[in-house]
């Protein structure tokens, strides 16, 4: 997809908003790629807006264009002040957007006050660590997961999960984010290494992870980082481990199959992600990437299947 066509579909949602939802829409956004200068051929627009009115929430909507998918989404000022008060993780979508629509200067300035909020929250000593405790308790809990009877595949897209939760820890513990989210996040990761101390096996226990090739070593090099990250920031974990207990017999709500149009531009675009980092390489993005679709395609089967 190229650039040009992006930059008219950013215009296309302009000026939609501002025809059909000027009354509706208290914000429209971009962030990700398009705004933080990484997009590639493949790379869609990510655009997120925050309803005034019930109405408003009609914008949102995926589609395709040339095998890209695109996902416009609601979130509402609440969740917004979640994740500028650490509560919640995509801290780019509140720290590294593009306005591209705003109703007000009135809701120009409630979202710029969040933007400050965020960052005198990332700056408090024990906001920021009490936040990178939260996510690093976070990880053993998908560690304690990690450690009860399952295949492979489980265990590797628990491994992603864990890895991911204790480098936004190790990042937010010293008063920032991964500013590119996923894409960056290794390189992000070894200039926090660099530049702020960070200690090495941190970086490396999270390579490792990514390396893996058998379960042994996933759950080794996982718990390796889950350690490191534990010490370094303050945080102890116990080495009892909850016995495998038995899952739930409630039937799944089953769920409008039309929702399913919405996960295929989500799988597409990750799907295209994870060919862009085969085409260059990147084998990490791959992997992370892969760890995202695979807990997409997990949520879709619980929510859609009627067994």
């Amino acid at each position: 997809m190229s650039i040009a066509v992006n930059e008219k579909l950013v215009t296309w949602i302009e000026e939609k908003v501002k025809s059909e939802y000027a009354d509706d829409i208290s914000l429209a956004l971009l962030y990700g790629s398009f705004v933080n200068g990484t997009a590639n051929s493949r790379s869609d627009i990510d655009c997120y807006f925050i309803p005034r009115t019930e109405r408003g929430y009609r914008l949102a909507g995926t589609f395709m264009i040339a095998g890209v998918g695109y996902d416009i989404f609601p979130i509402d000022w609440e969740r917004v002040r979640n994740i500028a008060n650490l509560e919640e993780g995509l801290l780019p979508l509140v720290g590294d957007v593009k306005v591209l629509y705003s109703a007000s200067e009135e809701n120009l300035g409630r979202f710029r006050g969040l933007q400050v909020q965020m960052k005198d929250n990332l700056a408090d000593k024990q906001k920021s660590q009490t936040a990178a405790r939260k996510r690093a308790e976070s990880a053993y809990k998908l560690y304690q997961d990690m450690c009860k009877p399952n295949p492979l595949v489980e265990i590797r897209k628990l491994a992603g999960h864990i890895i991911m939760q204790l480098a936004d820890a190790a990042a937010i513990y010293n008063h920032d984010y991964f500013h590119c989210g996923l894409k960056m996040q290794f390189q992000d990761l070894l200039k926090l290494q660099k530049e702020k101390g960070i200690p090495i096996r941190i970086c490396e226990e999270y390579l490792h992870t990514v390396q893996a090739k058998t379960a042994e070593e996933s759950i080794r090099h996982s718990y390796g980082m889950l350690c490191t990250v534990g010490e370094y920031i303050g945080v102890g974990f116990s080495e009892d481990l909850p016995k495998d207990h038995a899952e739930s017999g409630e039937a799944a709500e089953v769920k409008d199959s039309a929702l399913l149009a919405g996960l295929y531009e989500e799988i597409s675009s990750t799907f295209n992600k994870i060919y862009v980092c085969c085409e260059t390489n990147n084998y990490i993005l791959a992997y992370l990437s892969a760890v995202c679709l695979q807990r997409e395609l997990d949520d879709a089967h619980r929510e859609y299947s009627s067994e």
